[in-house]
């Protein structure tokens, strides 16, 4: 791999990685990481999307904006579905992996719907 694919590999990584934790952090107040990680992976997503401004990069209109001076997602008002499941797999994992998953959910107050059990309930 070339220096630039490896670095657009990396800028996808990035970029999940700060869209899933700022989600656990801003929106649950959790973190599985500590804040000087954050903070790093923050200013290299902010370093690669500069060096590399037309690059496809997931969810680009959420992150993008949350890039400024501050390089936080505390302005994210909305997550991407997929985040959000990735969010609460990876705190379920660190916080109560013994838990059953849906247990986990309802004790926060959340809930779930698995692909096709929605589509079965209407048949």
């Amino acid at each position: 791999m070339t220096g630039e694919s490896e670095e657009l590999v990396q800028l996808q990584q990035r970029a999940l990685q700060f869209l899933v934790h700022s989600f656990l952090y801003y929106r649950l107040g959790e973190s599985i990481v500590s804040d000087e990680f954050f903070d790093q992976v923050a200013e290299e997503l902010r370093a690669l999307r500069s060096k590399h401004p037309e690059a496809e990069m997931p969810y680009a209109e959420v992150i993008d904006p949350a890039l400024g001076p501050e390089a936080s997602g505390f302005r994210i008002r909305k997550y991407p579905p997929r985040i959000i499941s990735t969010a609460f797999k990876l705190l379920y994992a660190a916080t109560a992996p013994e838990m059953d998953f849906l247990e986990f959910l309802e004790r926060r107050g959340y809930g779930a719907t698995f692909q096709g059990e929605a589509a079965e309930g209407n048949a």
